[in-house]
């Protein structure tokens, strides 16, 4: 049984998301999400294969112990990208809570928000989040990103 699907703009320009299971890739598609990067456990039903509409990046980890921060940063890093490109991201994973706003934090982190406030902002849009306390050490001890002093924080 699965609970109704969430898509959370953790941005001002509602392009960055974090989210639930997919139960339903209408609202995906409608919302204009171009990159999704699934957190769970096994590849999501139904994803739409029609050349040009949706990436879907499959990056299974475990909500539990931090998973390979190479790895971690280089998906923060290529969603950043598509991001900046104009591009809407969805990260989800069961409950849209640890793993998803972990990623999320990378996110905004390579966007260039320090790690404390990428954690202010996740727990602002989405109550609850990061209580896996490993998720949010990792992300609380991230300074500033590299190369973006002089730039304000994104609102």
């Amino acid at each position: 049984m699965h609970l109704p699907m969430e898509l959370i703009p953790i941005d001002d320009h509602e392009r960055l998301f974090i989210g639930t299971a997919i139960t339903d890739w209408g609202p995906i598609e409608a919302t204009g999400i171009r990159l999704v990067i699934d957190l769970e456990d096994g590849l999501d039903g139904g994803v739409p294969t029609a050349p040009d509409r949706i990436l879907y990046v499959y990056f299974p980890m475990r909500d539990a112990e931090l998973p390979n921060p190479a790895s971690l940063r280089h998906t923060a890093a290529f969603a950043a990208a598509m991001y900046r490109s104009d591009h809407k991201v969805l990260v989800h994973c069961e409950m849209g809570y640890n793993r998803s706003a972990l990623m999320g934090g990378l996110i905004l982190h390579e966007l260039g928000w320090a790690g404390a406030d990428a954690v202010t902002r996740l727990v602002e849009r989405r109550p609850g989040a990061l209580f896996n306390e490993v998720f949010r050490a990792y992300l609380l001890g991230l300074p500033r990103a590299i190369g973006t002093e002089g730039l304000p924080e994104p609102r």
